[in-house]
């Protein structure tokens, strides 16, 4: 490629019945294109033309010579043009044995296109055949019977073309050292013991490996999993020759949960190929008793005169190595669950809310989740009065299209952690139960990434203090409708500002506090 092409046509008038004594005119083509070449005549009498053509760029084309005899072009003959390179060398030469067919399949990477017929062969000891792969094909298949097993054997690959030879380096293997195994099988998975978060699995080598000593290893994921969790470090988990009923324990998996496992092996040798994996078993866990406490959040609001109140309790689900199971329900009694006493129950539910109403001196009630397997300990939730002075600096700033960041100034009186609440527009109006809230159990916090679609709405936080079971209660506007990531702006001073009377509980905001509003700026990372 590249290179220069010459080319001479020569015509003998004499042999040509017809032309004689007559002016010839040679031509010239290539492929469709015309071509301009030189004409004189030889000492013999013939006409000769060449054609030099500069930098032939094609790989492959036809050049015509032609005669102009009576105005008419008449072919006088053809030559095909090949044009192209050396062959590259074979690069990432690798062989793998497959025991299903007995047989020894190599691949390489054939590098830059020649452009040129090549012959291609994997060539190893040379009383075996050269093994030919089909045209285009960068990989090569011996059978079984050339092949020398539990030996090395010399394996390479040459290519040829008109221009020159290559080849790879050299591969010394012995077939069975590369081996890739059939997968294995699994038997049974069980727990065991029973109440403890392992597992025993239980499988079988596939009959094509079982006289191969082998390394496993098994994985395994929930459906909510994003991706797979290796059970068994590479190699954790032997096969010797003959050995039957394969088990391996392993613990750390989460109660009443759906997991599916899946299993590989391979030779216990540093070149070994891992099998596939081995068809999915899928094993739920037994449950157990949920664990944890609870987040939780309330309001009260006074009725019949301040001789009771109503109650509007919310919590959020256990996370998910607490709940170990399938959540039935939840129930609120008034005092904790005694043994061979019966529960008296305020609530009962599915949901994670509920109303109930009590005598105005209730300061506490008992929270517990149920599954199955029993219930978890009972959260307490103490009542605590909201007095006190209301946090200060209080604001806002925007961390992407769906998350906001809540500041505050750290209390003077140290805080146990802090509660924010947030709702929906429109503004203003009574606590609606589409409020959303999180607890901030830091102590030492003072900002929380507040997560969800875009809202517009008023954020309270509190800290719940540590001496004299106070509350403080404080209240700020924030207007959270944005479309993309922004950064504070400006921000001015509310003033006063009491929420209005209604369904939720009356909490007064005291002067000095802030809220915050912003403009388009620059981008704000949220970490």
């Amino acid at each position: 490629m590249g290179s220069t092409v010459t080319a001479s046509c020569t015509i003998q008038s004499k042999r040509c019945g017809g032309l004689e004594g007559e002016e010839i005119q040679i031509t010239w083509r290539l492929d469709r294109e015309p071509m301009s070449g030189s004409q004189h005549k030889s000492v013999e009498g013939a006409e000769v033309s060449n054609l030099t053509i500069s930098h032939f760029n094609r790989t492959r084309a036809k050049l015509w010579c032609s005669v102009v005899w009576n105005g008419t072009r008449q072919l006088v003959g053809m030559a095909e043009i090949h044009a192209g390179y050396p062959p590259s060398k074979p690069e990432n030469l690798t062989c793998m044995m497959n025991l299903s067919e007995n047989s020894l399949t190599c691949q390489w990477d054939p590098g830059l296109d020649g452009h040129l017929p090549a012959r291609v062969c994997e060539v190893s000891q040379e009383a075996i055949p050269d093994c030919i792969p089909q045209a285009g094909q960068s990989y090569c298949t011996i059978p079984r019977r050339f092949l020398q097993l539990y030996q090395k054997m010399d394996i390479w690959v040459s290519v040829q073309n008109a221009l020159g030879t290559a080849e790879s380096e050299h591969l010394c293997i012995d077939p069975t050292d590369v081996a890739k195994l059939d997968p294995p099988v699994l038997k049974s998975i069980q727990s065991v013991p029973f109440q403890t978060d392992c597992v025993s699995v239980a499988w079988e080598v596939a009959p094509t490996s079982s006289h191969i000593e082998q390394q496993c290893e098994l994985r395994y994921r929930t459906r909510e999993d994003p991706g797979w969790t290796l059970g068994l470090p590479p190699g954790s988990a032997h096969a010797h020759f003959g050995t039957p009923n394969l088990k391996t324990h392993h613990c750390g998996f989460l109660f009443g949960t759906d997991y599916r496992f899946q299993m590989r092996c391979r030779r216990v040798t540093a070149m070994g190929y891992w099998s596939e994996w081995s068809p999915a078993w899928n094993f739920i866990t037994h449950e157990k008793a949920p664990a944890g406490k609870l987040d939780v959040w309330w309001k009260m609001t006074p009725v019949d005169s301040g001789k009771r109140a109503e109650v509007h309790l919310l919590w959020k689900a256990l996370k998910r190595n607490e709940v170990n199971g399938r959540t039935l329900g939840y129930w609120v009694s008034l005092s904790p669950r005694r043994r061979n006493v019966e529960l008296t129950a305020v609530c009962n539910t599915t949901e994670m809310q509920c109303n109930f109403s009590v005598l105005a001196g209730v300061r506490r009630v008992y929270l517990s989740a149920y599954n199955s397997a029993g219930e978890s300990a009972a959260t307490e939730v103490i009542f605590l009065e909201k007095k006190g002075q209301p946090l200060a600096g209080i604001h806002t700033s925007p961390c992407d299209e769906h998350s906001l960041w809540v500041h505050w100034e750290a209390p003077r009186a140290a805080a146990t952690g802090y509660i924010l609440e947030w709702r929906q527009t429109p503004l203003p109006g009574p606590a609606s139960r589409s409020m959303s809230w999180q607890v901030e159990r830091n102590r030492s916090a003072t900002k929380a990434l507040i997560r969800g679609r875009a809202l517009r709405g008023r954020v309270w936080g509190s800290s719940l203090g540590r001496g004299g079971g106070q509350q403080r209660w404080v209240p700020g506007l924030s207007p959270l409708r944005f479309t993309g990531p922004r950064s504070v702006h400006s921000t001015w001073n509310l003033g006063d500002w009491t929420p209005a009377r209604g369904g939720g509980a009356h909490h007064s905001a005291g002067p000095g506090l802030w809220g915050a509003a912003w403009v388009v700026s620059s981008d704000s990372p949220c970490f």
